[in-house]
């Protein structure tokens, strides 16, 4: 279940927040840590495009963040933009499919 942070973010019950800090930017935070993201907008639809290539790669810090964990981040992630009236729109060559079974394109930890 998620509840509004404030008219750009929101915050879910399992412990991780997402908060759009710039016109091109957002938030992952979870257990005290961030992840910045590089976002596009949908371009007249409500959307928001991500490269899951470059994304959730690593918390701020510089720590890596190992793929398993990756995955649920990116599911996080599409969950907390759809209670927003958003639809993520997955920039890559990889299905959706193809990211949550662990697929292509993702850098190994």
């Amino acid at each position: 279940m998620f509840t509004w942070l404030n008219k750009q973010g929101v915050r879910s019950d399992r412990g991780f927040e997402v908060q759009f800090t710039g016109r091109f930017s957002a938030e992952y935070r979870e257990g005290g840590k961030v992840v910045i993201l590089n976002v596009e907008d949908g371009g007249g639809i409500p959307s928001i495009i991500l490269n899951p290539l470059e994304s959730f790669t690593h918390w701020s810090d510089g720590t890596v963040i190992p793929k398993e964990k990756r995955v649920q981040m990116f599911q996080n992630f599409k969950e907390a933009m759809e209670f927003q009236g958003l639809k993520m729109v997955v920039e890559s060559p990889m299905s959706w499919d193809e990211i949550m079974n662990h697929k292509g394109g993702w850098v190994e930890t």
